[in-house]
Order: structure tokens, then C-alpha cells, then sequence
């Protein structure tokens, strides 16, 4: 049963206390930790002890279980600090009395490694570590090579026509099936990405702007297991029977910026584009075979269910996503679809007669591109006018008597492919895309800055709560920054006269 909880400001009071006692020279922490306790006192943790309760005893015997709020901040703390392991971290906390203080732990009794993984399983809904049986037969390697710089096409080519149809039919009804990293998700939600979405680091909510990509994940485990039979002392090298995996729910994918298939996951990373700190909104694990373009049809809809007081204005992807039904997915929603066009699929189309290139502009019967006319907004159409009337010059084999030339309209309605609601190729279109490298600073953020893969964990519970409160330190870094402006100078002085520094 979980005791009373604290307030920040007690927190914040317990903090100032215990550096007192511990630091009275207080000219090491101004010159090396002034950033950390900052950083610290800066997260409101309160809100943690009401979302985790349904994941604690209501038991009144027994042993009182440590305070959720300074278990995560714990977490925080550790992976601010970098450290990819339990252990080392429980070294730290009883050797540096700071790193206590900071957490809210006295340095005197501070949580063993076996605490820190009982607050693992309240934050992981599932009743075990791996989503998937660890004994089973043996993961194959793909023999094909993937192309340079482009990622492995789905396995079943027609499988995101199949998904986008499966979800618009469910439309205004969004079905969502519970699952174990849901509780990460809700305290990142609560106490990250709605504060930040308030401070206004993400954009306006009522039309935000949003970008998605994958990367890869390796994980710890070995990718072909451990022997459970004896078929190899009898001569059979080559045996198909069960197999125990560290790391059941790995599998192999294809890294084309590496050119080589690994083990592990996928992580797909959907983040507010017009975010100045690229902050994340909703990261996911998914398994390493799955194609980014299968992904997106289930992250979206997901999205859609965490966030139904948002509204998604647009969605800014690269041509790994470019397929018909997912622009048609898109407009369903009334979302504004940038997303380039795959050099694969990619080739002349005719639409109404009328030859139509790669950026979606008319070409007429003489090989000249028309001239973008204007929308007309209350059709949803772009009109389109001939060169050679609105230039003024003699054209060889004219199309129409008119002095006006001949008009040509488009429809993102009839093909939100060719003709999307920002035109192709335009100063807005370069402008707006180049918005999507916002999701591979915070990818980057991820796995160069918080190293995300330099853990050898072999779950998906270690996979996804690391990722998480990687995704929160993301937040509080740019709480921090924002600190610096006029409107949050209070806080930050406030912040310094409580630790006298």
C-alpha cells in the first residue's frame, strides 16, 4: 500500500536539506552539478503516485513499497547520467550520496537492484518480461541483400491496402487493443508531452504537424539460441527442433544506412515537426521485419486514440511511406499528406488524357508544362492554364480556340497521390519536408546522445522502458532550455534560492 506521497516543494525542500548536510561546501556542486540539480528540480513527479496505483497492493501489511515518484526520477536521473546498467547505477547511488539526494532517497537507505525491478513490472502491464515464448525454432536469416539506402519492400505486397481498408471501415470508432508498454505511455503522456504541448514546444495541437520514421534497434541476444536437444551429438547438424532465446521477440531486419540485416526491433518514432527541440510524441517498438509503411497504418491510429483532443493537420514522411493508400488513409482524416515519391514507383501518369509528370503538373499535347493557376477552395480543386496563352507566345498546335487558353483542373480528392494539398516541387512543398529531418534529430537524440543501444537488454520490457524514459529526459531537456526565457526565469530562480546556489 502506498504511504502519503510529497509534494514537489517537499521534494524540492527535502532536496535543499540533504545538500545542506551532506555538501556544506557547496563550490563543487556550483561548478559541475548546477545544469543536474536544475534538471532535477525542474520535473514534477507528483502525478506518478495516482497513475501507478492500480499497480500496488492495497494491502496495508506488510513492507511499504518505495515512492513511485522518486523510483522514476531515479530512472531519470540514471539515464541522464548515462548509465546502461541496474547494477552500476545501484553502486552509484550508494557511493555518491548526491545522485540519492537528487532521486529523493536518503543516502543512507537507498533502493537495491531487486526495487528497481519490481518497479519495472508496475510499469510493464504484461505478466512477463517477453510478449512471446522463449523456446522456439530458429530465426532465418534472409538470403536476399537489401538495395543500397532503401529499405526491404513488405513481404506481402497488397498487406497496407489491406490494413488502411481494415481501419477506415472503423472510422469515428478507433479500436484499440490494450497493451503492456501502456502504462510508460500514459505517465509519458500525463506528465511529458501534455506539459510540453502546453509551454507550446510542439505546436499548435488544433492542427499539429507530424513526422514518422523507423530505426533499428539491435538487441543484446544472441540471434540463434540455445540448443535444447541432442540431434547435434547424433550428426544432425541441421535439426529444426525448439530453441530457448534470450530475447524471444527479436527478429531480422534490414539496416540500409548500414547495408547489412540485424537482430533486434524497429523503432518507429512519431514526433511534432515544428517542434523546435523535436520532441517526441509517441515512439513504439515494433519487430525488425515489419516495413515502415505497415507500421505507420497501426502507429497512427494509435496516435489518434492517445491524443482525441489533437488534431493531426499534417503528416510529413519520406518515400518509404509513399503508397496509394495510405494518402487515401490521410485525406479520410482531412490530414495534408507530404510525402515524397519513391524513384521505384515512380513514372509518367495520365490523368483525364492529360500526361501528368513526377510533381504532379499537367503537361500539354506539345510537351510544355501548364501553370499552376490557383485552388479553388470551395471545389478542393487546382486549376491549371496554358503556357502559350498566359506567356503570351504562339503555340505550334493549339488545344483551344479560346484567347484564354485552355484550362486543366486537379483533385487531391479524385488522386491525393499526384495531386496533394500542397503542390509538389513548390517553395511551400521544399519548405514544408524539409521539416521530416526533425524525426531523425530526435532518433539521433535517441541512439547517439542517451545511447540507446549501448545496453545489452534482452526483453521488451528492458527495450521499452528504456526507450520511454529516454523519450522524457528528451522533454525535460528542452523544459530546461526554455528556462532560459523571460517567462521561466522565475522558476529558475526560484529553483536556485531553494538550493542556495
Amino acid at each position: 500500500m502506498l504511504k502519503k506521497i510529497r509534494s514537489h516543494d517537499d521534494f524540492l525542500t527535502f532536496m535543499s536539506q540533504k545538500i545542506d548536510l551532506y555538501y556544506p561546501n557547496k563550490r563543487i556542486l556550483r561548478e559541475h552539478f548546477t545544469h543536474l540539480i536544475i534538471w532535477v528540480s525542474i520535473i514534477d513527479l507528483t502525478k506518478t503516485a495516482h497513475l501507478l496505483k492500480h499497480r500496488y497492493s492495497s494491502n496495508p501489511r506488510g513492507r511499504k513499497p518505495r515512492n513511485p515518484c522518486d523510483m522514476l526520477r531515479s530512472l531519470l536521473l540514471m539515464h541522464k547520467l548515462q548509465y546502461t546498467s541496474v547494477d552500476k547505477w545501484v553502486d552509484a547511488l550508494r557511493t555518491v550520496p548526491l545522485y540519492a539526494i537528487l532521486s529523493g532517497f536518503h543516502p543512507d537507505s537507498t533502493p537495491g537492484v531487486g526495487t528497481f525491478y519490481d518497479f519495472f513490472n508496475r510499469l510493464w502491464l504484461a505478466p512477463s518480461p517477453h510478449l512471446m515464448n522463449k523456446k522456439k525454432r530458429k530465426v532465418k536469416k534472409p538470403k536476399a541483400k537489401g538495395k543500397k539506402h532503401q529499405k526491404m519492400a513488405p513481404r506481402n505486397p497488397g498487406i497496407v491496402e489491406k490494413l488502411v481498408n481494415r481501419a477506415l471501415k472503423q472510422q469515428g470508432n478507433v479500436h484499440y487493443a490494450p497493451k503492456a508498454p501502456d502504462g510508460l505511455q500514459t505517465l509519458f503522456k500525463e506528465m511529458f508531452v501534455e506539459p510540453s504541448a502546453n509551454q507550446g514546444l510542439l505546436g499548435d495541437t488544433k492542427s499539429l504537424s507530424i513526422t514518422g520514421d523507423g530505426t533499428p534497434v539491435e538487441t543484446g541476444g544472441r540471434p540463434y539460441g540455445k540448443l535444447l536437444c541432442n540431434c547435434r551429438k547424433q550428426g544432425n547438424w541441421k535439426c529444426d527442433c525448439l530453441r530457448k532465446f534470450s530475447d524471444p521477440d527479436a527478429d531480422f531486419g534490414w539496416d540500409s544506412s548500414r547495408e547489412k540485416y540485424y537482430y533486434g526491433r524497429n523503432l518507429f518514432m512519431i514526433s511534432a515537426s515544428e517542434s523546435p527541440y523535436d520532441l517526441p510524441i509517441y515512439p513504439r517498438l515494433y519487430r525488425a521485419s515489419k516495413h515502415d509503411s505497415v507500421l505507420w497504418v497501426s502507429t497512427f491510429h494509435e496516435l489518434l486514440h492517445w491524443y482525441p483532443n489533437w488534431k493531426i493537420g499534417e503528416s510529413i514522411l519520406d518515400s518509404a511511406f509513399d503508397a496509394y493508400p495510405i494518402y487515401e488513409m490521410l485525406e479520410r482524416y482531412d490530414v495534408s499528406a507530404i510525402i515524397d515519391l519513391n524513384p521505384r514507383r515512380s513514372k509518367q501518369f495520365t490523368y483525364n488524357k492529360m500526361d501528368i509528370n513526377l510533381d504532379g503538373v499537367p503537361v500539354c499535347p506539345i510537351g510544355r508544362e501548364m501553370l499552376d493557376w490557383g485552388i479553388d477552395k470551395k471545389r478542393y480543386r487546382r486549376k491549371w492554364r496554358c503556357p502559350a496563352a498566359v506567356g503570351g507566345w504562339q503555340c505550334p498546335h493549339p488545344c483551344s480556340d479560346s484567347s484564354y487558353g485552355r484550362t486543366f483542373y486537379t483533385s487531391t480528392k479524385n488522386n491525393p497521390r499526384l495531386f496533394p494539398r500542397v503542390k509538389r516541387d513548390s517553395k511551400e512543398w521544399r519548405k514544408r519536408f524539409a521539416l521530416r529531418t526533425g524525426v531523425e534529430r530526435c532518433i539521433k537524440r535517441q541512439k547517439v546522445d542517451y545511447k540507446l543501444e549501448g545496453s545489452n537488454g534482452r526483453s521488451s520490457r528492458h527495450w521499452n522502458i528504456r526507450t520511454y524514459i529516454i523519450a522524457m529526459c528528451q522533454h525535460v531537456d528542452a523544459w530546461v532550455k526554455e528556462t532560459e526565457k523571460n517567462q521561466y526565469k522565475e522558476l529558475h530562480r526560484k529553483v536556485k534560492s531553494i538550493l542556495f546556489i
